[in-house]
């Protein structure tokens, strides 16, 4: 197989403590020699040591040997090169005796002897190399999510010392951002596929993209954020529109104005990652002493509505969106309604946050 623009010649191991059985292997698998690379063991320590030394893809293994079953060699391996793909042989005449064997040992396959034709070996190996295969690339997609996620992790870690200059007022925002950059993105945690997780990380991204937009940089007025957010979530052609007022008919604070406006970068983000089309109006109001931004969303009742059919992978963006808004707010409500939903917002100088979430009438 390529790798890297090499041709990279795979490695298989075969045991057995039978000369005489080893040798037929040797003939059988000649004509496969230039695609592969075969070593035959007579001894099970032997195998262990160069299993331990080498990027074996495939082990194939005699079931019952005098100093070490194949079981014992398996759970060796197993520890020692988790990748390598086990597969036995043994004999046909016990078949209860060889399937309790084949359940309690770290086994791929199980191959029944006597056989006597090349492809009745030549196939079970071909069949682990493509596990092994499966295994290496989700290895390697593992370690590409996990530097992206030290790259991120660096990234905010950047942005931390110059927040604790500059907005330390903010602090409480940022440690909700990266709590969730570092507990979502992570493989181990996250649970999801690779697409799943290939989306998760675009909106983590975002997220720091506009928390950067809003609180690093220098405060703009209501129609810089409102013109930005259409650039980004207004898209009729494709069945997204979004529309942004302000109706408070005056000037909004610029002491809540970053608020507000990461406010409604959440609400686009939120509705821009979970559905393919959607209708979208943000309202900024004023309530007493407090500024309310009002969020409504439509999405459609037939079709393909949700960009993701992973429901764990929808939930966690709203969970993250949630977070991050009852940090960003003084006090935030939710509502449902058939093929809508509603998110209040309230910004003011009050120190206590509230959320309270409403399933029924909006």
């Amino acid at each position: 197989m390529s790798h890297e623009g090499r041709y990279v010649v795979e490695l298989v191991a075969i045991l057995d403590d039978n000369t005489k059985n080893v040798e037929g292997y040797r003939r059988m698998l000649e004509a496969s020699r230039e695609e592969l690379e075969y070593r035959f063991f007579h001894r099970p320590e032997d195998v262990v040591r160069f299993v331990k030394n080498n990027p074996v893809a495939v082990l194939v293994s005699e079931l019952e040997m005098p100093h070490m079953s194949g079981k014992e060699l398996f759970d060796i391996v197993g520890m020692a090169s988790p990748s390598t793909v086990r597969i036995g042989m043994a004999q046909a005449d016990d078949i209860a005796k060889t399937l309790e064997i084949f359940n309690q040992a770290w086994m791929y396959r199980l191959i029944l002897k006597p056989f006597f034709l090349p492809e009745d070996l030549v196939g079970p190996i071909q069949e682990g190399l493509v596990r092994y295969r499966a295994l290496q690339e989700g290895k390697k997609r593992k370690k590409g999510m996990e530097d992206k996620l030290e790259e991120l992790s660096r990234r905010m870690a950047e942005v931390s010392a110059e927040l604790a200059r500059k907005k330390r007022r903010h602090v409480g925002i940022y440690n909700v951002a990266l709590g969730i950059v570092k507990g979502n993105l992570s493989p181990e945690t996250s649970g999801l596929g690779p697409e799943a997780g290939s989306d998760m990380e675009g909106l983590c991204e975002g997220l720091l993209e506009d928390f950067m937009r809003c609180y690093m940089y220098e405060n703009y007025g209501f129609q810089y954020y409102a013109q930005i957010i259409q650039e980004k979530f207004h898209h009729p052609e494709s069945g997204c529109i979004l529309q942004v007022k302000n109706k408070t008919g005056h000037t909004i604070p610029e002491e809540l104005m970053p608020k507000i406006a990461f406010g409604m970068f959440l609400g686009g983000l939120l509705c821009q990652n979970l559905f393919v089309s959607y209708r979208v109006a943000m309202l900024v109001e004023q309530e007493g002493r407090n500024c309310l931004l009002r969020i409504f969303c439509q999405y459609p009742e037939h079709g393909k509505v949700y960009r993701t059919a992973d429901v764990k992978a929808r939930r966690m963006v709203v969970n993250m969106v949630k977070e991050i808004a009852r940090e960003v707010s003084t006090h935030m409500v939710l509502g449902t309604k058939n093929r809508e939903f509603a998110m209040k917002l309230y910004f003011g100088k009050e120190e206590e946050r509230h959320e309270r979430n409403h399933h029924g009438p909006l």
